[in-house]
């Protein structure tokens, strides 16, 4: 007589693979502390120092890697050995591996090490702001393999453009010159002995006190067909969203900073 055969699953075609440290691929932990941080310095290419602070539900041991996705924008070029530093650099060897068109930072854990689940693990990691002016990114995530994605809040990589005020002198000799102003526009100095800044609005100068207790701060920004068709206090500062320019008014009309790069 014949018998028929089945074939009992053993773990064999279909069942779970694991990771090294023996847990499933299947999303089935999570990440109790995910956060990102950075020193939001917004120049143009300009460094940004990031801060990763992470804690598992269970840890993640040797040889497995976690995983920043989707800081996209930034110059900084692909780098197999990242610089990472911070409290738990070691936790890493101290570098992970950077991948400019995804925006990944995959940090694998070193021999000997584990992301603990029963404190935080904190690293730092510089990478560099965009080369044009950018609102940044906010969808970055954490992954790592059977944990679930974990969301890191923020707005990363936004970057506006800057200048530099070209003309430095006296207030004597800034207050006794009399440049030409562009159509529309108006010139700025900076005073070397004072530390203030010299706004002329095409006949006489005007000057903001740059005291250190009083420092120099925009708060009101629009675009510019916006702050044009205001009518705000005499001497109100404005900077515009979509053209990066600074706008002065002088109680009747604006006069324009051409904020070119």
């Amino acid at each position: 007589m014949g018998y028929a055969t089945i074939a009992v699953g053993l773990g064999l075609g279909g069942g779970k693979s694991a990771t090294s440290n023996g847990r499933s691929n299947v999303a089935s932990e999570s990440f109790t502390t995910a956060t990102l941080s950075a020193t939001d310095s917004n120049g143009l290419e300009v460094n940004n120092t990031y801060t990763l602070t992470v804690r598992p539900s269970t840890a993640i041991a040797a040889g497995d890697s976690i995983s920043i996705v989707g800081l996209i924008g930034s110059t900084t070029g692909d780098n197999g050995s990242l610089t990472v530093a911070g409290t738990n650099a070691a936790v890493f060897g101290s570098s992970g591996a950077w991948t400019q068109s995804s925006g990944t930072l995959v940090l694998t854990v070193a021999g000997g090490q584990s992301i603990p689940t029963g404190s935080d693990t904190v690293i730092t990691f510089v990478i560099a702001n965009p080369n044009s002016v950018t609102a940044g990114v906010s969808s970055v995530t954490l992954t790592s393999s059977g944990f679930s994605e974990s969301s890191l809040a923020g707005t990363f990589l936004d970057a506006i453009a800057t200048f530099n005020v070209t003309t430095r002198d006296t207030e004597a000799n800034i207050l006794a010159s009399t440049p030409t102003n562009p159509s529309g526009e108006v010139n700025i100095a900076f005073g070397t002995d004072t530390g203030y800044y010299y706004i002329y609005d095409g006949s006489a100068w005007y000057i903001y006190n740059n005291d250190v207790t009083d420092p120099v701060i925009i708060t009101a920004t629009n675009t510019e067909a916006t702050i044009l068709a205001s009518t705000p206090t005499v001497y109100t500062i404005e900077q515009a969203t979509d053209t990066d320019d600074l706008y002065l008014y002088d109680g009747t009309a604006w006069y324009i900073y051409n904020n070119d790069s």
